[in-house]
């Protein structure tokens, strides 16, 4: 673990906020000049009433027309739903957490002035409340990456290594979307929390080489920190892999009852988070369950899903709605969309597969036969990866998977943005790569890594503000 002084921190802080600042400046401005108001009118439709509404569009404040710019795509889905609840069966497919979060936080900011005003003066007080509180959390899951990196990076230059992986989250090919009114920086800051409590767990279990009640609640709080993630976003369920891999490794020593009584209850508190972040992810489940199928025995106003072994309203709008499944996606007329996936899943492929061939070595260390000081000696000396935990890496890399073979291809652009591990690596072998002769010995371009994720983000911004795809 590499620690760095307050002094230290506060100048690393200081830099990635002029950071943000400007490259959230250059993205804000590109969405509220674009000339819209883009080729599907439904936006614009709900924020104005008047009839000569694209005719009015060109003399709007610079504000409005920023509101509209944010409007697109799923966000239509997440501010109606905040304005009046779910009415659709589909739009139980959009974060129940998250726009319930941006109806609290516009009534609170509106003080309960918005009442009695028309739809369109809420939709556009929802849609400002959802940027700064998507702006708010990228800004902020930007300062949590900075310290859980310089918790599981190894190497003497931990702070400019996590600089730059906070840097590449900022220039994240997820672009608008962390501004828009969409669940994506929420779950980024819910899932980097989540990360990084555990990591705290387990970088004070190294040094103390001990199991204490503060660690008990460190992982707890980690486990309820995905399970709010999951409640976001379904695929924050994936973080709960890392409390299965912690039971596996203790599988031997439960086999053969060799466990101590400070592992059996390291084990408990494990389940106990692994069951904080299935919560997460069946709350809103349960509660569409009880809407469409709690009101009398079945062909009583119950969809076919109600019946199923494991009665899932998201897997079934997801799969009747917009035909979400194995190979699905897998057609000639998606092949533009592959293609523009494909750097990112590279990327996450690559940096997984990196970090996970150190588990063994890792496992070397953790081995209670090897004295402390010796064992960590044979590891360093011998280091496989670049950071500490790596199974860390095991949820992106099956997001990956999934987002291959699964989802909509092209949205892992912006459902990447939430795993923090591809960042902390491309940065390892940035600055290694700058302070070694041997430039090309690194697995990717890494200049075009970082030129790409620009240029992706800062295009995709100007197609997002136009309603335009990929979405």
């Amino acid at each position: 673990m590499a620690a760095l002084t307050d002094a230290q921190h506060k100048y690393w802080r200081n830099r990635l906020f002029l950071a943000f600042a400007a490259w959230k400046a250059i993205l804000l401005l590109l969405a509220a000049f674009v000339p819209g108001p883009g080729y599907d009118s439904s936006a614009l439709i709900l924020v104005t009433s008047s009839q000569s509404r694209h005719v009015d569009f060109q003399s709007f404040p610079v504000k409005d027309r920023l509101a509209l710019s944010l409007f697109r795509w799923d966000a239509l889905y997440f501010v109606k739903s905040a304005e009046r609840d779910y009415i659709y069966e589909q739009e139980w497919a959009f974060s129940w957490a998250f726009a319930r979060l941006l109806r609290f936080a516009s009534r609170y900011l509106s003080q309960g002035e918005l009442g009695s005003a028309s739809e369109a003066v809420r939709l556009r007080s929802l849609i400002l409340t959802g940027f700064w509180i998507s702006t708010l959390c990228h800004f902020l899951s930007v300062l949590v990456l900075f310290n859980f990196a310089n918790i599981i990076l190894r190497n003497h230059r931990a702070g400019r290594t996590a600089f730059i992986a906070c840097v590449l989250h900022i220039l994240s090919p997820a672009g608008l979307f962390l501004s828009a009114p969409y669940a994506e920086s929420l779950f980024s800051l819910t899932n980097f929390l989540g990360m990084f409590l555990y990591a705290r767990a387990r970088s004070t279990e190294r040094e103390t080489q001990r199991w204490s009640i503060a660690q008990d609640a460190l992982s707890l709080s980690s486990g309820l920190m995905f399970g709010f993630a999951s409640s976001i976003r379904s695929n924050g369920l994936l973080s709960g892999i890392i409390f299965l891999f912690d039971v596996a490794e203790l599988a031997p020593r439960i086999v053969t009852l060799r466990l101590h009584r400070r592992e059996t209850r390291r084990i408990i508190v494990t389940c106990i988070a692994g069951v904080l972040t299935a919560v997460g992810f069946i709350s809103p489940q349960f509660l569409a369950y009880k809407e469409y199928c709690g009101l009398g025995p079945s062909g009583s106003g119950w969809r076919p899903w109600c019946e199923r072994r494991i009665p899932s309203i998201y897997s079934w709008v997801q799969s009747q709605y917009w035909n979400v499944g194995f190979l699905r996606y897998w057609n000639l007329s998606n092949l533009p969309l592959f293609l523009i996936a494909v750097p990112i899943l590279w990327l996450l492929f690559k940096t997984s597969v990196t970090v996970l061939r150190s588990i063994p070595a890792h496992h070397t260390l953790s081995d209670v036969s090897v004295p402390p000081s010796r064992g960590r000696a044979k590891v360093q000396a011998s280091t496989l990866g670049y950071l500490e935990l790596p199974h860390l890496a095991l949820p992106q890399l099956i997001l990956g998977v999934l987002a291959t073979t699964n989802f909509h291809v092209q949205i892992i652009n912006r459902i990447s943005s939430g795993y923090p591990i591809w960042y902390i690596v491309i940065a390892s072998w940035i600055v290694e790569s700058a302070g070694s002769q041997k430039k090309g010995n690194f697995p990717v371009p890494l200049q075009w890594v970082v030129r790409g994720m620009a240029m992706y983000a800062l295009i995709q911004g100007m197609l997002f503000a136009n309603f335009l795809p990929p979405a």
